[in-house]
């Protein structure tokens, strides 16, 4: 996007290019020297200052319009049905997340965007299934991910059910 329209900001586009967006972490880093811990506080001090600098950014310089349209759409999405959606979480997740929603919002966040996606903006239900569950794998502990996948499949074959008694 141009850097135009957003006056006074100055972006720098090789931290785009050097910005890692799909980094999910890994398996816990060992290390048997204090120089292995340096040279590796040092690669995450530069990581973290690259995704500073994009996550910093203003949007329209960082992410095309496609990517922004689509983000408008989901969010119009997920306000418009949350309502609906409420119910049909609360018919899915553990008991344990039913009892502390304040602890498990970034999960329930993850289910109410990839719910609102496949009901509303017709995204094959494969890839939203999918990308919420690498969602949860990076931010989510425990056995997140595999909640989310199992409570994402069970809506959409109440979903896909829902569709076919209104066909018959």
């Amino acid at each position: 996007m141009n850097e135009r329209r957003e006056a006074g900001y100055e972006f720098d586009n090789n931290k785009l290019l050097e910005y890692n967006h799909m980094s999910f972490g890994g398996p816990p880093v060992i290390v048997k020297t204090d120089e292995e811990a340096n040279e590796l506080l040092k690669n995450i001090q530069l990581e973290s200052a690259i995704e500073e600098e994009v996550l910093a950014a203003p949007p329209k310089l960082v992410y095309s319009r496609l990517i922004l349209r689509f983000t408008r759409k989901l969010l119009v999405a997920v306000r418009d049905r949350w309502d609906s959606h409420v119910p049909a979480i609360n018919k899915v997740i553990p008991p344990s997340w039913q009892n502390e929603p304040g602890g498990k919002i970034l999960e329930l966040s993850i289910l109410h965007l990839a719910m609102s996606e496949i009901a509303m903006l017709d995204t094959r239900h494969q890839i939203v299934i999918n990308e919420a569950v690498d969602l949860a794998k990076r931010f989510c502990d425990g056995a997140a991910p595999r909640i989310i996948n199992g409570c994402l499949r069970s809506f959409y074959r109440d979903l896909e059910l829902e569709a076919s008694n209104k066909r018959v």
